[in-house]
């Protein structure tokens, strides 16, 4: 069978490779343009790849949709996939995702973030970059995070991972999504249409939600007005969900007292972005799933399970409905 990887990032592209090839009677070929990509998939039967901004999406999406397509299965081997969504996925294709594959990842950093803003991490980088002590200029703003309510927008694996780590420092988890949970992890579990009631009294907001026309902008400047005074922002989701400009005024004057971005919105950030002068603000380029080699083993071993299931015609696993 032969099987096509858009190999376009740098993401477990190894573990994928290996993965793959060793799948029997997997024809495997390996492609990191979209020209090279629409030059393969004549005859090819599946299609491993990432997300990919619109444009492409669209023209990866047009190939599969046209009367001579012989792709019959497309995996992700990206959480999100905003690009092709936005296009719409081909109609007579099978769609599957990495369900769960990064999410310890994610969370982990999600943490971080969170417990390097609250500890005052920053300062201490910079106290140290000028070889200066003083316990004072940071322990006077360091807190913690014991005792402190963290309201979960979007409860799926991520958000999940998130509250299983949050629970042992002694934080109220919430969850927020579109319908209640029930999970050993929450102490609370409420729907999007309670979200304002819920940023009234959270400390701590962890977005992990999907982005969707719904959600863009979900954080505006009313809704960033709607949070508890001095509630720290986390964001490993999406850019889009957080009106920026909005973000950084609510920084600026301590609405927010902090907040944590691995994904923002244009990517790369520009320079000239007015949001890299925000203060208390930490920002990582969007890798939260990365540098784990048993998440990105877990990414390749997705893959590969369920092109075997392809291949010996049994169901597939975790497709997109």
């Amino acid at each position: 069978m032969r099987v096509v990887y858009w190999a376009r990032l740098q993401l477990a592209r190894q573990q994928v490779l290996d993965a793959l090839q060793a799948v029997p009677g997997a024809d495997l070929v390996v492609v990191e343009t979209l020209a090279e990509l629409l030059g393969a998939l004549n005859g090819a039967e599946a299609l491993i790849l990432y997300d990919a901004p619109p444009h492409q999406a669209r023209q990866v999406v047009d190939a599969l949709s046209a009367p001579d397509n012989t792709v019959r299965w497309m995996h992700f081997l990206t959480a999100g996939r905003e690009g092709f969504d936005a296009v719409g996925l081909p109609a007579r294709v099978a769609v599957s995702y990495p369900h769960g594959c990064v999410a310890p990842t994610v969370a982990e950093h999600a943490m971080t973030l969170l417990l390097a803003l609250v500890r005052r991490v920053p300062a201490m980088l910079e106290q140290q970059a000028k070889r200066n002590w003083s316990r004072l200029d940071v322990s006077a703003k360091a807190t913690s995070v014991e005792g402190k309510v963290m309201a979960i927008v979007g409860y799926g694996q991520i958000g999940r991972e998130i509250a299983r780590r949050a629970r042992p420092f002694g934080i109220r988890t919430v969850a927020v999504s579109r319908a209640r949970k029930s999970d050993e992890w929450l102490d609370e579990s409420h729907t999007l249409s309670e979200l304002d009631q819920v940023l009234a009294r959270a400390d701590i907001v962890m977005l992990t939600i999907a982005l969707t026309p719904e959600t863009h902008h979900l954080f505006d400047p009313r809704r960033l007005a709607a949070c508890k005074p001095g509630v720290v922002l986390i964001n490993v989701a999406r850019g889009g969900l957080v009106d920026q400009q909005a973000l950084a005024a609510a920084l600026t004057s301590g609405q927010v007292s902090a907040a944590g971005l691995d994904v923002v919105d244009p990517e790369p950030l520009p320079a000239s972005d007015p949001l890299w002068g925000a203060p208390n603000l930490l920002i990582s380029p969007h890798f939260a799933g990365g540098g784990s080699e048993v998440s990105q083993t877990r990414l390749a071993e997705s893959a590969a399970g369920n092109l075997k299931r392809l291949i010996n015609n049994e169901p597939l696993q975790h497709l997109v409905s």
